[in-house]
């Protein structure tokens, strides 16, 4: 099925319409023009929607990520102050609708380092509040990734891709099967080295950056997040991954950067209730290890429900997190 084609028929938009406009009946909104769409990907679109108070944003996910709505609308009571609580959901079909908090961090253009500072530990506050709340977080459905399972996880999905045809964008030869089935070894001391921490497990948001924070409404108020679609219950550290990437590509520079190694250290420092801040650092590179499971499995899960089109550009990339499993991140 081609989502995209789908999201642009007007079929669709009547009946994204249609429940809209019963959404703002039941909250006494009135909207005050036609929807408009914002963006389309195979993984998601994005409408806005005018009403008598404000703008509003309407986001239906690809079916590998409908467990998003109920993740989200679980973490706006679990940690309200720390998300952007959905005006209503509908969890069968992946749809959301959220007011506007404003601009994104990301739209500041920022080259300090002190932004990205902001950004972790304001998420790390998120992710020590939500320890307790494993339960309800995965009846609302977001997908458990232990590192126990890790090891079985990669080795299982090699059938997976052996499997395919040749020309498959996801088909994996035999000998590149052979080079991730060698490096299963290695990820399983990552997971053994992560646990080892003290850190406990929680939610790990796979996509963090400055692009899925809203700029708050007063300087010392929580930052609100958002985008959950790629989350894991997962340790907590391999939430540096994505943030580590962006900033080397930000800058130009390399994770020796100084600037770099201070994000990291304000994060670590934020953990340092479980275990001193040197024994805490050595979790971080097996964290980032892993980390690229989880980015694989994110985009896998995408991929299953993806166009041709969308295949053959984005499944290559699910196959490089696989073949780099443990490959060094921080040198």
């Amino acid at each position: 099925m081609d989502l995209q084609q789908v999201w642009a028929s007007p079929s669709w938009r009547e009946e994204v319409q249609q429940w809209i406009t019963l959404v703002l009946d039941n909250c006494n909104l009135t909207q005050t023009g036609p929807l408009e769409a914002a963006r389309i990907r195979f993984w998601a679109t994005q409408l806005t929607v005018s009403t008598n108070h404000g703008q509003l944003w309407f986001k239906a996910n690809n079916p590998g990520q409908f467990t998003e709505a109920a993740v989200v609308a679980c973490l706006s009571e679990l940690v309200p102050d720390h998300v952007a609580a959905p005006l209503a959901i509908e969890p069968a079909k992946g749809w959301l609708l959220t007011p506007d908090h404003g601009k994104t961090l990301a739209s500041l253009k920022s080259t300090d380092y002190q932004l990205w500072v902001r950004v972790v530990k304001d998420f790390a506050d998120l992710q020590k509040q939500l320890i307790p709340h494993r339960n309800p977080l995965a009846a609302a459905g977001l997908v458990s990734m232990d590192p126990r399972i890790a090891g079985n996880f990669a080795s299982n999905q090699l059938l997976l891709h052996t499997g395919l045809p040749p020309e498959h964008p996801l088909r994996l030869s035999p000998q590149a099967a052979d080079g991730v089935y060698a490096s299963v070894p290695a990820l399983e001391e990552a997971a053994a080295a992560v646990l080892a921490s003290g850190v406990p497990l929680t939610l790990e948001h796979n996509d963090l950056h400055p692009g899925n924070a809203f700029i708050p409404g007063i300087t010392t108020a929580p930052l609100r997040f958002f985008d959950f679609g790629d989350s894991y219950w997962a340790h907590p550290f391999s939430s540096l991954y994505v943030p580590l990437s962006v900033m080397q590509e930000q800058w130009q520079t390399t994770v020796d950067d100084p600037r770099i190694r201070r994000v990291i250290t304000a994060y670590l420092e934020c953990w340092t209730d479980y275990a001193p801040l040197p024994e805490l650092r050595l979790a971080v590179e097996p964290a980032l290890q892993l980390a690229r499971l989880h980015r694989y499995g994110s985009w896998l899960r995408l991929l299953i429900h993806a166009d041709d089109a969308s295949m053959g550009e984005y499944g290559p990339h699910a196959l490089d997190h696989l073949r780099t499993l443990t490959d060094p991140v921080l040198g």
